[in-house]
């Protein structure tokens, strides 16, 4: 299920987190029982009350990475992303359901989120390559690109951003029980930071070859 909540931060709030400044090229632990140390764990927290007002037991915390991009995003799954290196797959034995994106800024025009709840409709005696899948109309979710707008949807979903012109920044948040070994120990009492795996040229490759698998396959990837 896809969510939407406009206004999400009030104005104290969105100005605070607006004039925070993080390290971009990382992504970001924010433990679950540490205790914030800026407005951007304060928004992360934030979320974790919004989803779950009730707690959530199992969740040890939160990775949350910033995106700043103007250039012509592919589809891609979150979880892959997240949990591939080298080639290996390091996805966690009670992986996340959810990935949340926040947009502090929109862009100019464009720039919408397109989410993939179906997999693509092709002819089986043609060959799968690079960049080749095409989805139908009615097969894609389309979500404005909307100031302090919070989203979620399945982590299993495959999306993309469309082209825009002007500045977009968003925050995506992934909450964790355990995460992938590659970032190391799961530890919930502290915030930390790691370098971004899916950034590395090594495992770019990789990570296409995966995701077109995911896409083509859709194991487990489109529930009804």
């Amino acid at each position: 299920m896809i969510t939407i909540s406009d206004n999400f931060l009030d104005d104290v709030s969105y100005k605070a987190l607006n004039n925070t400044s993080m390290v971009y090229a990382k992504v970001h632990w924010i433990g679950i029982k540490a205790a914030p140390e800026n407005p951007f764990h304060d928004f992360i927290h934030k979320i974790f009350r919004h989803a779950w007002p009730d707690g959530h037991g199992t969740i040890s915390g939160a990775t949350a990475w910033w995106n700043i991009r103007p250039t012509d995003p592919k589809p891609h799954s979150d979880l892959i992303s997240y949990c591939t290196s080298g080639g290996v797959d390091y996805t966690p034995k009670n992986p996340p359901k959810i990935t949340f994106i926040y947009y502090l800024k929109a862009p100019a025009s464009g720039g919408r989120l397109n989410i993939y709840t179906r997999p693509p409709l092709v002819n089986d005696n043609i060959a799968y390559k690079r960049q080749s899948f095409r989805w139908a109309a009615h097969e894609i979710d389309s979500v404005a690109p909307i100031e302090n707008r919070l989203i979620s949807f399945p982590i299993q979903h495959t999306h993309a951003v469309q082209a825009y012109t002007g500045n977009r920044v968003s925050i995506g948040a992934i909450f964790w029980s355990t995460l992938p070994t590659i970032y190391g120990d799961t530890n919930p009492n502290i915030n930390d930071s790691y370098d971004r795996p899916w950034e590395r040229g090594e495992n770019q490759e990789s990570n296409r070859k995966r995701t077109e698998t995911h896409i083509i396959g859709h194991p487990k990837g489109y529930p009804i």
